[in-house]
C-alpha cells in the first residue's frame, strides 16, 4: 500500500512542483499585457451533454437484456459535426437516465447477471426538502454503496446500493444539498479493470425514493482524481449543480438542473480548473489555468465570462466573502504576486491586501470577519495567517508543514492537517483557536485515497465537502488512525502494516472524548445543518 501511496503522492507533489517552477521562472512580460482572453466562452468552447439513441444491436452483444442512454461531454467546436450525426436519431430527452447495465466480460459463455441497484428511468419525484436539524453524515463505504447515518452510528440509511464487481455500479462521493434533504453522488462502471462509464445521480438523503441519473459519460476517462469521478457543487438555492468531469475533451464543467430538468450548459473547459459558487448564487468564479473569470448566473441560465485581473497559477480556488459582495484571489503585478480583494459589483475595484507566495490557499470565515491565508514556498504551506478586513491587519496564527485547513461553522476555530514529523505519508489533525492561537492535537492518520485528494484540493472542496458538524463540536474524517507510540520503533523507524481498513471517524473537536468509528468508509461529509 505504501508503495502505491508514494506513487500517488509523487504525482500530486510533482504537479505542485511544476506549478512552483512555472511561478518562479515564468516570464514577467505577461504582467504588462492585457488580461487573458476567455478560453472557454460559449462561442469558443462550450461543453454539453448529448444524449444518443440507444444502439440496440451493439448493446445486445454486451448484454441482450440491457439498454442505456449514452452521453458524452463535447466541446462546442465539435458539436456542429455531432449534430449532423444525430439528425436521424430520436429527439433526446432533457434529462439523461441510465438503466441497470451488466457488461459480462469472458469467453462468451452464458452467464447470469448479478443483480445490482438500478437508477430507475423515472420522472424526477417531488423535491425532498429537509426541515429542522439534519445532523447526519453521508459516506461511501468503499464497497460501492452510499449511506447516511447519525453521528453515533445509529439509524443507517442506504441511499444507493452498489458493488465492486465488474459490470456493477460503484457509487461514491456523496455531496449534500444545501438544505440537507438530498444527495448527489457519482458512479463508476468498471469492466476488465477499466472504467467504461461514469454518471452523476441524485437521491433523497433518507434512502427513500428513486435514484435519478442526471448525467452519463461513456468515455473511458477515470475521473478528476483517484477514485473521484467528478467534482459536484450545488448552487446555494439547490436548483443547479456545477459538474466538473474528465471526458473525451479533457476537464470541463457544466451546469445542469438538479430538479427542474433544465438543459445542461457548458461553462468551462481546460485544466487545471476550479469552480466556486457565490453564496447568493448569482455568479460563479472559474479559475482555469492562469485565468480567473466571473460568470453571471440568472434564473434563465449563465452569461458570458468576464476576465478578472492579470492571472496567476499561485492559487487553486478563489474565495467568496459570505455576503457575496467580494472575493479574494491571487494576482500578478509587475512580476510580483499578491493576495487581492475585488468587489463583485465593480470588477475594476480591487485592493491588494497581502503578499502572496509560490502557492497560496485562501478561505473566508463563515461570519465574514476573517480571511485565512496559507503560504507555501514549496509543497506544504509553511504559515497560516488571519487577515481582518475591519482594520486591514494580518497576523500569523500557525507555522508548520500544513496541508489543509477548514473553518468551523461558528468561525472560532480552524481544523488543520499537517505532515507527521515521524511517519512518512501520515498526517496529524489539530484544532486551532483563532483568537488565542492555542492548537489542540487530535489524531495521527493515514488518509484514504479519496480523502487525500480532498485534502490536496481543500480550498475547492471547502463549500461542498463539510468535515465539521453544524454545531462546530466534532469533525468527520476517513482513513486509518495510528497509535504513534506503538508504530514508531526505537530509532525512529515506523512499523506499519501493508494495508489499512479505512474507517469513518468522528472526532471530538475539543480533544476530550476518544475518536469513534461509525463504520467502514472512504469518503464522508457532514450535513450542512
Amino acid at each position: 500500500m505504501f508503495a502505491y501511496r508514494l506513487q500517488l503522492a509523487a504525482l500530486v507533489l510533482g504537479a505542485l512542483g511544476a506549478m512552483a517552477i512555472v511561478s518562479c521562472t515564468g516570464s514577467t512580460e505577461r504582467d504588462a499585457q492585457p488580461g487573458p482572453t476567455a478560453t472557454f466562452s460559449p462561442a469558443d468552447a462550450t461543453a454539453t451533454w448529448v444524449a444518443f439513441k440507444p444502439e440496440l444491436d451493439r448493446l445486445a452483444a454486451e448484454s441482450r437484456e440491457r439498454q442505456i442512454v449514452q452521453a458524452t461531454i463535447t466541446a462546442a467546436a465539435a458539436f456542429a459535426e455531432e449534430e449532423a450525426n444525430l439528425a436521424a436519431a430520436a429527439t433526446p430527452t432533457v434529462e439523461a437516465f441510465i438503466t441497470e447495465r451488466d457488461v459480462i466480460a469472458g469467453t462468451g459463455s452464458e452467464l447470469t447477471p448479478t443483480p445490482a441497484a438500478t437508477p430507475a428511468p423515472l420522472l424526477p419525484p417531488a423535491r425532498a426538502i429537509a426541515t429542522g436539524e439534519v445532523d447526519r453524515i453521508a459516506f461511501s463505504d468503499g464497497r460501492g454503496s452510499v449511506h447516511t447515518v447519525n453521528p453515533d452510528g445509529a439509524d443507517l440509511a442506504t441511499v444507493a446500493s452498489g458493488s465492486l464487481l465488474a459490470g456493477q455500479f460503484h457509487y461514491t462521493f456523496p455531496v449534500w444539498s444545501p438544505d440537507g434533504g438530498s444527495l448527489v453522488f457519482s458512479s463508476f462502471l468498471i469492466v476488465a479493470n477499466s472504467v467504461v462509464q461514469s454518471a452523476l445521480h441524485r437521491a433523497d438523503a433518507d434512502g427513500n425514493g428513486a435514484i435519478i441519473t442526471l448525467a452519463v459519460d461513456d468515455t473511458s476517462q477515470s475521473g478528476v482524481g483517484p477514485g473521484v469521478p467528478h467534482f459536484s457543487s450545488w448552487s446555494p438555492d439547490g436548483e443547479r449543480i456545477a459538474l466538473t468531469t474528465s471526458g473525451e475533451f479533457g476537464i470541463g464543467t457544466i451546469l445542469l438542473g438538479s430538479y427542474s430538468g433544465e438543459a445542461p450548459k457548458g461553462i468551462a473547459l481546460g485544466a487545471p480548473l476550479y469552480v466556486n459558487w457565490a453564496p447568493d448564487g448569482t455568479a460563479i468564479l472559474v479559475h482555469q489555468a492562469e485565468g480567473l473569470h466571473l460568470i453571471p448566473v440568472t434564473g434563465s441560465g449563465s452569461g458570458a465570462p468576464v476576465a478578472i485581473g492579470n492571472g496567476s497559477i499561485s492559487f487553486n480556488s478563489p474565495s467568496w466573502s459570505p455576503d457575496s459582495q467580494s472575493f479574494a484571489y491571487v494576482d500578478s503585478f509587475g512580476g510580483k504576486t499578491s493576495v487581492v480583494l475585488t468587489q463583485k459589483s465593480d470588477l475594476d475595484n480591487y485592493e491588494v491586501i497581502a503578499d502572496a507566495d509560490v502557492r497560496v490557499g485562501l478561505g473566508w470565515s463563515p461570519d465574514g470577519k476573517h480571511l485565512a491565508i496559507a503560504r507555501s514556498s514549496g509543497t506544504a504551506f509553511h504559515t497560516l495567517s488571519i487577515y481582518s478586513p475591519a482594520d486591514s491587519s494580518e497576523r500569523t496564527v500557525y507555522e508548520g508543514d500544513i496541508r489543509a485547513f477548514w473553518w468551523s461553522p461558528d468561525s472560532s476555530r480552524l481544523a488543520i492537517v499537517e505532515d507527521s514529523p515521524v511517519i512518512d505519508l501520515a498526517h496529524m489533525w489539530s484544532v486551532l483557536d483563532v483568537e488565542s492561537g492555542e492548537a489542540i492535537p487530535l489524531v495521527t492518520q493515514v488518509l484514504s485515497d479519496e480523502f487525500l485528494f480532498v485534502q490536496v484540493f481543500f480550498d475547492q472542496y471547502a463549500e461542498s465537502h463539510h468535515i465539521w458538524a453544524p454545531d462546530s463540536s466534532r469533525l468527520v474524517i476517513t482513513g486509518a488512525l495510528l497509535d504513534v507510540d506503538r508504530v514508531v520503533l526505537p530509532g525512529g523507524a515506523a512499523d506499519l502494516p501493508e494495508t489499512f481498513d479505512s474507517q469513518v471517524w468522528v472526532l471530538d473537536a475539543a480533544g476530550v472524548e476518544e475518536p469513534v468509528s461509525i463504520g467502514r468508509g472512504t469518503i464522508a461529509s457532514w450535513s450542512p445543518r
